[in-house]
């Protein structure tokens, strides 16, 4: 799960870092106001203001609210005090795909355009305050601020490891009279880690909006029930419906409907051999936004029950009773018999809807989808 800055934040505040003063003060004092959304170089798109004043920062902060930044619209927005500051550093913390351990990646200089500039990676055993106080001397850094810097990469790191965080990213980490402050900071948190933490936060998907009610209902899917996938699912704004059978092909299924047209209402994948009530879930699912196509695709299975998910997708056509136009392209273990029940259903339906096995390649079947629905 992605958080937003000022999420990010508290939880280094919490952990002893030092942010900066959040909200409008009586006293005078200059301001930055940012919007609160997941998109990079946000300075250069207008998402992060300066104000000369605090009612140049509440102007500033209506007009960001309610407007749009890279497709995302602007809900809320930080205001924060203005810092002096005299150097600027990058920090972040991974875990290297190379070692399969922490690594943490410095530059001694932060801010936009970070991509190129230099940066040197450290990988960690430990959070030792000698280890890093030992790499800050290897780059440069003398007298005091070794210690003190070394304080807080060591604050960083344990907040990383404590809140089971993928990414924890820090630009600026601003050096000022009184020490090192946290400008900027974005943290990713392992989902599968989160019963090991008592958070406040509203459920997000990959994108980095809040969950919608589909994604939600589609999540529980798989909550109790280990046989199969079948509740994954990420909410689109497109109009064809996708119910994508698990595999590599999933990607190239999507990229071909957009291909010849279509614009995905959806991306899901189910797969494993889900049980009949798992898929008429997730069908349903699909089908309850408004559509004006659906395809129902996936390559030749070998440990899936073709018959047994076709099942499940055929209850839910039974009680949705779709208009739009549909097509199926699946085969694997008992595909005649799942066939057989999808063609006795479409009569008796009466549904606009074409069946395909694999002796059609799948991307094929997306332009005959199209096809269809242009004819609608």
């Amino acid at each position: 799960m992605k958080l937003y800055e000022h999420e990010a934040k508290d939880i280094l505040k919490e952990h002893g870092l030092d942010i900066p003063e959040r909200g409008l003060s009586e006293e005078e004092r200059e301001y930055v106001v940012k919007a609160q959304v997941f998109a990079n170089n946000r300075r250069e798109k207008g998402g992060i203001k300066f104000a000369k004043n605090r009612k140049e920062a509440e102007a500033e902060k209506q007009e960001m609210i309610g407007g749009r930044l890279d497709t995302q619209e602007v809900k809320n927005v930080l205001v924060e005090e203005q810092l002096d500051f005299t150097e600027e550093y990058y920090v972040s913390f991974i875990y290297d795909t190379d070692t399969r351990k922490p690594a943490m990646i410095f530059s001694g200089e932060g801010g936009t355009g970070i991509e190129d500039r230099e940066a040197s990676k450290l990988p960690l055993e430990d959070g030792s305050q000698f280890r890093f106080r030992q790499f800050l001397k290897e780059q440069g850094f003398e007298g005091k601020e070794v210690v003190k810097l070394g304080i807080t990469l060591q604050k960083l790191f344990q907040t990383f490891l404590d809140e089971d965080a993928r990414l924890l990213e820090v630009n600026p980490l601003a050096k000022t009279e009184e020490g090192y402050v946290v400008l900027d900071a974005m943290m990713d948190l392992d989902d599968d880690a989160k019963y090991r933490h008592d958070r406040n936060l509203p459920e997000r998907s990959d994108l980095g909006r809040e969950k919608t009610e589909r994604e939600l209902r589609a999540e529980k899917i798989d909550e109790d029930d280990h046989r199969g996938v079948a509740g994954k699912y990420t909410e689109l704004d497109g109009d064809i419906g996708m119910m994508l059978a698990g595999g590599g092909a999933s990607l190239t299924n999507m990229d071909a409907l957009i291909e010849y047209g279509g614009e995905p209402a959806n991306y899901t994948e189910y797969g494993g051999n889900p049980p009949t009530e798992k898929v008429y879930r997730l069908s349903k699912v699909i089908m309850s936004k408004e559509l004006n196509g659906l395809w129902h695709v996936g390559g030749t299975a070998n440990n899936t029950d073709i018959l047994r998910t076709m099942k499940g997708f055929v209850q839910a056509l039974e009680e949705e009773q779709p208009d739009y136009p549909i097509v199926v392209r699946r085969d694997g273990p008992h595909a005649d018999e799942a066939f057989e029940l999808l063609r006795e259903k479409k009569e008796e339906l009466d549904l606009n809807m074409k069946l395909y096995r694999n002796d059609t390649p799948m991307t094929k079947t997306a332009e005959v989808l199209m096809e269809m629905v242009e004819e609608e």
